[in-house]
């Protein structure tokens, strides 16, 4: 599939350079490498994406959004990843109930299609009232709002007109992958005329009632269903229901009046809260396999990559591993023995593969039999459960040392799942480091998959590509179910670094999560893990938080005061415009805006007067 050098996102028309399409590329050749798994994920696409489609056209989202779906959480109604985020979208439990998603004992709205993409489409509008460019608040839903006010040039505002390049955020260039893979596949009134999900009318009733009524076994309801967590479904306001709908069926009419729009509005309304991505994001479930590959996912495709004489590997002068000579470990070797067979010292096979006086080979790995490189042929690795910075040297074919280098790291430093390392260039000093979400793998397949699987023609087998390498699997204890997985991660620590300070913060009155976090450009999530709070009990005036925060915070300029030297205006916000504009008309910031009027948020009204310092 070849990149184009431009194309439309959203409205903004995105120039498309050479550097940045290589690694579009690169992960496109992931996605779409194995065409079992690719249509599967398709068809697993189409069975929901009507339902995204339709609530984005109501909320007045672009369409382009709905290939973020796939992204986020690959339409897995239970994905969970490292850093607790879970569902569809991938929300953690504190943004979504800031943004009006029931995240309780009764129902976890994150888990249901509809609900999720209302709450996702609340985070696109209040990011894109912020910057006035879709593209970049699609960059904010993986970085939170502050993270991406920090990264992109206030200048870059309302861009009509984005070049993608190599220093362009990799959570952009990915998704820009995505939609290139998908978006003649999924979608549009595509589906699959042997399966269809249809929705019920639930409000009051139990999933017994509805199994009934729909003549839909309860065992399969329950699986397409898992937003339920209680008994009965609340009868507050509306809950659908997905069921499925096979071939030679119709979904079932229902003579119950659907809530007024406005009054589904008023229901989803919530305090001003961001979305906590950071680290986000790379959100992927029942991450595939193909002919035994771990993929390894960022702007990169799939590593190591084996070449040559497959078939003899474990003879010297066979193959290459990265376009490094190589060689495949028996199940007897030690480094001796390798290095006797490649006629190599046994210094010179623990330097080239930097290993220690005790370490031992593993039977059927693969050793470097000449030097790694000084960089990696990719940008970016973003770490997976199990993997250490010595494998991620090995799978790259760059120097341990140089690894660490790249990403100024100690070597005794914990590597966490999700960082985002860097394998070509040094991260700059000025770039904090970056975490995203990683999605815990799934060996189980989904009900969708099942059902698919079910009313689908038998699977053709898959032609093994015989350049690759064994699986480097995770093992993950089969007993181990989603609630333990969520206990095991651990909150963020108060912890400052070299670039941060710890300060206390005294709630001031109407002011919310979001206010602060977006006050501080820090994490509305962290604020909760910080200070142990539970964000449905809400903030009390003069409640003390610890925070920690970016000293840059510190360094912007002061607020103005009245003295003699200031001068005060007031503006009319007349109708279209946004606080963004009227920073831009005055010179001055949007944050001073909002302390200098007391406001904890960016929306305004038609008339609403503005106060303004300004310098005479």
């Amino acid at each position: 599939m070849v990149v184009p050098s431009e194309m439309e996102f959203a409205g903004v028309k995105l120039k498309i350079t050479n550097s940045a399409k290589k690694e579009i590329e690169e992960t496109l050749d992931l996605l779409t490498r194995s065409q079992y798994h690719f249509q599967l994920l398709v068809d697993r696409s189409n069975l929901y994406m009507g339902m995204v489609e339709e609530v984005l056209k109501n909320e007045g989202i672009p369409d382009d959004f709905k290939y973020l779906a796939i992204q986020e959480g690959q339409f897995v109604s239970d994905a969970v990843s490292t850093s607790n985020a879970v569902g569809f979208w991938q929300f953690k439990k504190a943004s979504a109930q800031e943004l009006g998603l029931r995240v309780d004992g009764v129902v976890d709205e994150r888990k249901h299609i509809i609900a999720s993409t209302v709450g996702a489409t609340k985070y696109f509008k209040r990011s894109n009232f912020v910057f006035d460019n879709w593209l970049w608040s699609m960059q904010s839903y993986l970085q939170g709002l502050g993270g991406a006010q920090r990264s992109i040039p206030e200048k870059d505002y309302g861009a009509k007109k984005v070049e993608i390049d190599g220093k362009t955020h990799w959570y952009l260039k990915k998704y820009i992958a995505h939609k290139l893979a998908f978006q003649d596949y999924v979608g549009r009134g595509r589906k699959n005329p042997e399966l269809q999900l249809a929705t019920y009318e639930g409000r009051g009733k139990t999933l017994h009632d509805v199994s009934r009524e729909v003549n839909v076994d309860l065992e399969e309801l329950k699986n397409l269903n898992k937003w339920l967590v209680g008994s009965r479904i609340p009868d507050e306001k509306s809950y659908k229901v997905i069921y499925p709908v096979k071939s030679g069926s119709r979904p079932i009419a229902q003579n119950t009046e659907e809530p007024k729009r406005e009054e589904v509005k008023k229901t989803t309304q919530s305090s001003q809260a961001g979305v906590t991505k950071q680290p986000t994001k790379e959100s992927n479930s029942n991450r595939s396999t193909y002919s035994g590959v771990r993929p390894v996912e960022g702007n990169i495709g799939i590593f190591p990559r084996i070449t040559g004489n497959i078939a003899s590997a474990y003879e010297p002068d066979q193959i290459e591993m990265n376009g490094i000579d190589a060689i495949r470990a028996r199940s007897n070797d030690n480094v001796k023995t390798l290095a006797n067979r490649v006629g190599k010292s046994e210094s010179k096979i623990r330097k080239y593969n930097d290993l220690g006086d005790n370490s031992r080979l593993k039977s059927g790995a693969y050793y470097y039999v000449k030097n790694k490189k000084n960089r990696g042929k990719v940008h970016y690795h973003i770490v997976q459960p199990g993997e250490t910075l010595w494998s991620i040297s090995q799978d790259y074919g760059i120097k341990y040392k140089k690894l660490l280098q790249k990403n100024r790291m100690r070597e005794a430093e914990q590597l966490k799942v999700g960082r985002v390392l860097w394998l070509r260039f040094i991260r700059p000093a000025n770039i904090p480091i970056e975490y995203t979400d990683v999605i815990l793998p799934k060996d189980d397949p989904t009900p969708e998959d099942k059902m698919i699987k079910e009313v689908s023609p038998p699977e053709q087998p898959i032609k093994k590509q015989t350049q690759i390498i064994p699986e480097k699997k995770v093992k993950v204890e089969e007993e181990e179910s989603v609630e333990e997985i969520e206990m095991a991660i651990t909150k963020k620590a108060l912890i400052a670094t070299s670039s941060d300070t710890i300060i206390t913060h005294v709630v001031q009155p109407k002011e919310s999560f979001f206010a602060i976090s977006q006050k501080y450009g820090i994490e509305l999530d962290d604020i909760i893990d910080w200070n142990g709070l539970n964000v449905m009990d809400g903030l009390q005036i003069n409640q003390e938080l610890r925070l920690v925060v970016p000293k840059a915070y510190f360094l912007k300029k002061t607020d103005l005061k009245p003295t003699a030297t200031v001068r005060e205006i007031y503006h009319e916000v007349e109708k279209g415009e946004t606080l963004w504009g009227i920073s831009r008309k005055y010179g001055v910031t949007i944050e001073n805006i909002l302390k200098w009027n007391n406001k904890t948020d960016n929306n305004l009204d038609l008339g609403e007067r503005l106060k303004i310092l300004q310098d005479n």
